[in-house]
């Protein structure tokens, strides 16, 4: 078991010899919290009227999300190959359309998944107002208990769809020099086969464990009030920045710990 925690202890060797692996995570959290504080505000003194964000922001907002994402990869990748941990290829070329289509996709699952959570949680909502369904979170122990059975369906979704996407990711960064005709299908087919080995297995489903236990927090923080403010609309920032930040400490881990993982070697 001690030996396949040692890539735990090399990610955290990774990010503190590259501190700016939380750089881009952190631009991304300030921006959701400008947004959600802009939003959930707008809502508050909108009188029990719905608010829009216009589509132009939202998907300004979906490519400014990619785009992070996709220097994340990137400058994660130069982190693995300066540790000498994954191999240097002289084609930096990018096939930015295919990794674009599998973040597309995981976001949809997410919408789908985050509009299932809202469901729930707006069934323990006591007040009907859009901004009451908006910021609602669970209090009584009574409606805590009630809330599992959707929590755990919640919580497996998210950490099987972030696990499964980000490393169909990784493994397409590993591979993507080498001349691929068919990257998305053979980026999978490869994260398929790496799967099948039992120290890759071992690795996946400890850091599985981990990114399961920081989604249990995520759905606390989202779903269940843990603070003892009154004001209904701080609660919820309150809660919601933390939320962030804890996010974008983890996600740089989480990828390192990927491309620590999954083998990069040619397509069999």
């Amino acid at each position: 078991m001690y030996t396949h925690l040692t890539f735990f202890k090399k990610s955290i060797f990774v990010l503190y010899k590259n501190p700016i692996l939380f750089l881009l995570p952190s631009i991304g959290a300030i921006l959701s919290i400008t947004i959600e504080i802009i939003f959930a505000t707008k809502l508050y003194y909108s009188n029990g009227n719905k608010v829009f964000f216009p589509d132009s922001i939202l998907v300004g907002l979906f490519f400014a999300a990619f785009t992070i994402i996709y220097f994340q990869l990137g400058i994660s990748k130069k982190s693995i190959i300066r540790l000498g941990a994954a191999p240097k290829n002289n084609n930096h070329s990018t096939d930015v359309l295919e990794l674009f289509i599998i973040y597309s996709i995981y976001s949809l699952l997410l919408v789908f998944i985050g509009g299932y959570e809202g469901q729930v949680r707006e069934t323990y909502s006591i007040k009907s107002d859009p901004f009451s369904l908006y910021v609602s979170k669970v209090t009584t122990y009574h409606n805590i208990i009630a809330i599992i059975p959707a929590g755990i369906v919640t919580v497996l979704s998210y950490t099987l769809a972030s696990f499964l996407f980000s490393a169909w990711m990784v493994q397409y960064m590993l591979l993507k020099d080498q001349d691929m005709r068919y990257g998305l299908v053979e980026s999978f087919r490869k994260l398929a086969y790496n799967s099948t080995f039992k120290d890759t297995r071992k690795k996946m489903l400890l850091l599985f464990l981990v990114t399961l236990v920081t989604s249990i927090i995520d759905f606390v923080l989202s779903n269940i009030a843990i603070t003892h403010i009154l004001d209904a609309l701080h609660s919820y920032l309150y809660q919601f920045v933390i939320l962030s930040v804890v996010d974008s400490l983890y996600a740089p881990f989480f990828l390192i710990c990927l491309f620590l993982i999954i083998p990069s070697g040619s397509i069999s």
